[in-house]
């Protein structure tokens, strides 16, 4: 299982927006102010599709993840379930 965890700000709304479109997501928002995307295996998102600013981009895991960060490019992050200890 994979986990993000998303601040409720409209500059990482587009980060929720493709995991929900994506399908096989499990999206819960908190009342706390963010949202947990949960998914069986992997996430991937991709930056030009959510039109994000490289800024923004860059601050993606502002809200925490559990798994690990198989692949993270200008334009492409994979991040992937582990069982490795923190």
């Amino acid at each position: 299982m994979v986990t993000l965890y998303v601040l409720d700000v409209p500059e990482f709304m587009p980060i929720v927006e493709c995991a929900r479109a994506r399908g096989g997501c499990e999206i819960k928002k908190f009342a706390q102010g963010y949202y947990r995307i949960q998914a069986p295996s992997e996430i991937v998102l991709n930056r030009k599709d959510m039109k994000m600013k490289p800024a923004v981009w860059y601050g993606l895991f502002t809200g925490g993840l559990i798994g690990e960060i198989k692949d993270w490019g200008r334009d492409e992050v994979r991040v992937v379930g582990t069982n490795k200890p923190l």
